[in-house]
């Protein structure tokens, strides 16, 4: 029937609805086995179910044999999936008289998908926490309650049966933390709303199991957007089995620091103690050699040649051990370093011999960092010596010396601290190069990669360049092509500190 002053019937009005509507018949509902007929559905109806005609249907044929009906008449609403469309709806029964019941049909497709969806991340977040064995919390600081995730009650040895929400409290907290760390911990909760960043704890808990925990807990504090409570909200991982290794690795570290400490020791020790009775078997054999040069015969002369330089080899590889214990006991003494004067002194040290070789040095202005500038001068002069000594016969040295900053791409690729800046010094010379299969044993100690009769040396200089550099936080790398020459590539930070304090690379020359 039209309304008088609309020109729509209240047949159009549940047809355009999309919520569905079914009338059915509400005799003998109360009987176990009653099935009331359908007598009107809508078109919204038809589509939650996918039913077209209704005619001669009850609703046990519309919804099926599972469907609840107890439930629905105890509570007068139920959730159920229809079979046959798929769809989630709630169904709620209206008395309409005594003859007629409407059951309202309500999409809740998208509720189930979120609650499944939900479902599935609770369940991953709680597999995650006991994988990785953490827990959260949220403590609403007014009222003192709190509510702890799966994974905290399992740090804290509790189930949630055995402690209800209700019973959760600071004092529960408590309980379990270590007797030692008590009071450090209840003074940082006493003052937890004072935190405006996130907050950072770590200390040990005893679990209801007996077993002593290490906990990292990271907080920070906001507002309930529900009740407008202060609450505090953290996640507390359980630390335990690093700590274990971060104490077993510091008391390795300790005793590779004291075992070398006592070798460093122990060489300077020998070393300076063998420097005598060498001086005397040199003066001894050369008081020999001056005074029976006339008695003598060739071979004896030749037999106390060799013992003289023997000797005098045995002393230099002592003097040579010397000064590379000496590189660790003047290690971490930083200032701010000019290495154009360390250059410059240098450079003075060796020219007699660049004279002699007739070398060209091409060098670039160097900056100011932090460094020991005895080390820097051991660092130049054994790099720069080693090139001078390992040149092609009747080609002049060519040596070359150039400073670069180092870009971040590289920092990241070498894996180094990006809060510093660095400096590549890169050294070149045209000598006689070595293959690239031995760069890494050229910094080995007492290692040749020629002999000594072709080159004189210990083979120890290359050694305290590395020693050096690592002992500034820096880096050295060695290439070279046989018969065409070596390159070093030497990185350094420019400040030891994290704060850039220097200038770096200046375009003067």
């Amino acid at each position: 029937m039209e309304n008088q002053l609309y020109p729509f019937s209240f047949h159009d009005i549940l047809s355009a609805s999309p919520t569905g509507f079914l009338v059915c018949g509400s005799s003998n509902e109360l009987l176990p086995n009653a099935d009331p007929e359908c007598f009107y559905a809508n078109n919204a109806a038809s589509g939650l179910t996918e039913i077209s005609d209704f005619d001669g249907l009850t609703l046990k044929s519309i919804c099926g044999e599972h469907f609840d009906f107890i439930a629905l008449r105890e509570n007068g609403s139920v959730n159920f999936q229809f079979n046959k469309s798929g769809i989630w709806c709630r169904i709620d029964k209206s008395v309409i008289d005594k003859e007629y019941n409407l059951y309202t049909l309500t999409d809740i497709s998208a509720e189930r998908n979120v609650e499944a969806q939900l479902t599935y991340l609770q369940k991953l977040s709680a597999e995650a926490e006991e994988t990785m064995e953490f827990g959260s919390w949220i403590w609403d600081i007014q009222n003192g309650r709190y509510e702890w995730t799966e994974g905290m009650y399992k740090l804290m040895g509790y189930g949630p049966e055995s402690l209800p929400v209700e019973k959760l409290s600071s004092a529960t907290f408590k309980k379990n933390i270590h007797p030692d760390d008590v009071a450090f911990i209840s003074e940082k909760l006493r003052n937890v709303l004072s935190y405006t960043d996130a907050y950072i704890l770590e200390f040990r808990i005893i679990a209801e199991g007996g077993e002593e925990k290490y906990l990292y807990v990271r907080g920070h504090n906001s507002i309930d957007e529900v009740t407008g409570h202060n609450i505090s909200i953290g996640t507390a991982f359980n630390v335990t089995t690093l700590r274990e290794i971060q104490s077993e690795l510091e008391r390795k570290v300790s005793d590779l620091n004291k075992s070398n400490e006592d070798l460093e020791q122990f060489a300077y020790v020998a070393s300076h103690d063998l420097q005598e009775p060498l001086r005397k078997i040199i003066s001894f054999g050369e008081r020999l050699e001056s005074k029976t040069k006339d008695v003598l015969d060739q071979d004896q002369q030749v037999y106390l040649s060799r013992i003289l330089s023997a000797t005098r080899r045995m002393q230099k590889m002592i003097n040579n051990l010397l000064e590379f214990s000496r590189v660790s006991s003047l290690s971490n003494v930083f200032e701010p370093t000019d290495l154009n004067d360390i250059l410059r002194s240098t450079l003075s040290d060796l020219e007699v011999t660049i004279q002699q070789k007739h070398a060209l040095m091409e060098i670039d202005k160097l900056p100011l960092i932090d460094a020991n500038p005895t080390q820097m001068s051991q660092l130049f002069i054994n790099l720069i010596s080693n090139s001078l000594k390992f040149t092609r016969s009747e080609t002049a040295p060519v040596i070359s010396l150039r400073v670069t900053e180092l870009p971040v791409s590289e920092v990241l690729k070498r894996k180094m601290p990006t809060e510093k800046n660095y400096i590549k010094i890169t050294l070149k010379d045209n000598g006689i190069g070595f293959s690239n299969e031995n760069a890494s044993r050229i910094f080995t100690i007492f290692q040749r990669l020629r002999g000594r009769s072709e080159y004189e040396g210990a083979g120890i200089g290359l050694s305290v360049c590395k020693k050096v550099v690592e002992g500034h936080h820096g880096s050295i790398e060695a290439f070279g092509i046989p018969d065409q020459g070596a390159t070093f590539e030497i990185i350094l930070p420019v400040s030891q500190n994290q704060v850039k304090i220097y200038p770096l690379i200046s375009n003067e020359q």
